[in-house]
């Protein structure tokens, strides 16, 4: 089986995000580290990056404007230009559940954090927001939900749309933004994710509708969710295959090469043909993910250090004082919300 890429995200999100600081006098250095190799000044809004700087530049932008509320404000100003073909696609469609049904479809076309599946239950919709095989981030359910009922009732030009939420982290101390963006009940601590709103609001007509625009629009959506399977370097594969594993345990070469269907000397070569090494890779993904998970001040060192691969802290600590020059607390206290 061919492996799929590593997760990513569409980068006008992230210029989205940077959309809303700019009033806030906070800009692309406030939140960018220059290790990210991210330009948003010179980016074509097409491009992507990697999941984890997408989380990392949430939790920084939360944690300067002291805001846990901020996912949801970035929401309600995303415009189509931020999802690029996949909102104009979803805009031209006939009815809100078709745009329902294109969310289900192509929503990897803006990230690869989760899933969205429709459940139908008695005269209700739930739609579920699934997380993929990545860490589950609350911004990120709070940014995809909230972008769903601002895109409902702005493209239905139906303002009095309610939906009830259900989100799986805990409750905040202040839930009035989420009363305001939904409407109806919010609940938290739940097994799922989801909106759940009348399965009458399906029927809703898009007023942006246009059967000729939709029909090109939706070719469009197709190429670029078959270019985000195809377009797998070396290096990309390799990415993958070693996050998937590390959650697991430890990781090798020849783990990864097992997996990739390759023997260990060719893949050794494919990477060394794009300059990086297996070390280098694994190396460079370990310190993505350790800056991610120590975000999150519920996950223990010790617990970091396993879901890296480490059998015990101490090795873990020593590379960290590698990459970042401080000891993972140091850098806990420094930068988590």
């Amino acid at each position: 089986m061919q492996p799929q890429p590593p997760a990513s995200v569409r980068i006008g999100y992230v210029l989205g995000l940077l959309d809303y600081l700019q009033p806030l006098k906070l800009d692309a250095r406030d939140i960018i580290d220059p290790s990210m190799g991210l330009d948003p000044g010179s980016v074509s809004l097409n491009e992507r990056i990697p999941l984890q700087h997408w989380a990392t530049l949430l939790n920084r932008a939360i944690a300067l404007t002291d805001d846990t509320d901020l996912p949801l404000r970035v929401a309600e100003q995303l415009q189509p230009k931020h999802w690029g073909v996949f909102a104009y696609t979803a805009m031209t469609s006939q009815t809100l559940g078709e745009v329902v049904a294109i969310l289900e479809r192509y929503e990897r076309l803006i990230d690869e954090a989760n899933d969205s599946r429709l459940q139908i239950a008695g005269d209700r919709a739930l739609l579920q927001w699934l997380p993929r095989d990545t860490p589950v981030i609350p911004a990120f359910m709070q940014i995809s939900l909230a972008s769903w009922a601002v895109f409902a009732r702005r493209y239905t030009e139906r303002t009095d749309l309610v939906a009830d939420v259900d989100f799986t982290f805990a409750a905040p101390a202040d839930t009035s933004t989420y009363q305001r963006i939904f409407g109806g009940q919010i609940r938290f601590g739940q097994p799922v994710t989801q909106l759940s709103f009348p399965l009458a609001y399906l029927q809703l007509p898009i007023t942006h509708h246009d059967a000729d625009v939709h029909r090109v629009l939706v070719s469009q959506v197709r190429a670029q969710l078959a270019a985000l399977d195809t377009d797998l370097t070396p290096r990309a594969q390799v990415r993958k295959v070693i996050a998937r594993q590390l959650s697991g345990g430890a990781t090798s070469l020849e783990s990864v090469a097992r997996a990739l269907g390759m023997v260990p000397r060719t893949l050794q070569y494919q990477l060394e043909s794009e300059g990086t090494s297996f070390r280098r890779v694994l190396d460079d993904i370990r310190h993505e993910l350790a800056c991610l998970y120590l975000q999150d001040a519920a996950m223990s060192l010790l617990d970091v250090a396993f879901l890296l691969g480490y059998s015990e802290q101490s090795p873990f600590n020593k590379a960290f004082k590698r990459w970042q020059g401080e000891t993972p607390g140091e850098y806990r206290r420094r930068v988590a919300p």
